[in-house]
């Protein structure tokens, strides 16, 4: 009989911390599945001058907001400043972030128009540094990205592409 009360509270107990685990779960932020599908920013809207004076105490997370912030009000470069950031403090996604806007297969000319930021043409060179960075900060969703990328560069060295068979050759090393 102690046995089977014993056993019901060690139930409960784990029943209860599982669904305390899930609710918790459940409430952090993830990150989302990519800059393009990113859900609005609920960053406060601070102008850049009291943005950068506050951003030494802010967390990798925190800096992302604000980039997501910046790239939806159609400001990349801020945005990629703040991605940027986020990334070297360990934030994997925002390194995926950066990574997309190198990216040729997702670089968009309307959103880094050349008379508004300093990002004129894809570089598949950094897209693969950032998206490794991703993957080093445990960024998973970077993988197949990084992989889709080597996939467009080999293609374009069958093609007779020399700058794309160099990236490649370094890449191999």
């Amino acid at each position: 009989m102690k046995t089977k009360i014993w056993l019901a509270m060690v139930t409960v107990v784990v029943v209860v911390t599982g669904a305390v685990g899930l609710v918790l779960y459940l409430q952090e932020s993830p990150s989302p599945a990519s800059l393009s599908e990113a859900p609005k920013s609920q960053a406060q809207g601070l102008k850049w001058e009291e943005l950068l004076a506050k951003i030494e105490s802010m967390d990798g997370a925190e800096i992302r907001e604000h980039g997501l912030r910046y790239f939806q009000a159609g400001d990349p470069d801020k945005a990629f400043l703040m991605f940027k950031t986020a990334a070297k403090r360990g934030d994997g996604w925002s390194a995926l972030a950066v990574g997309e806007m190198y990216d040729p297969a997702t670089f968009s000319a309307a959103d880094f128009s050349p008379t508004r930021t300093a990002f004129n043409k894809p570089n598949p060179r950094k897209a693969l540094q950032w998206y490794d960075q991703a993957i080093a900060n445990g960024e998973d969703r970077a993988e197949p990205l990084y992989d889709r990328l080597l996939v467009y560069l080999q293609d374009a060295a069958a093609g007779g592409d020399a700058k794309a068979q160099r990236l490649l050759d370094k890449v191999k090393k």
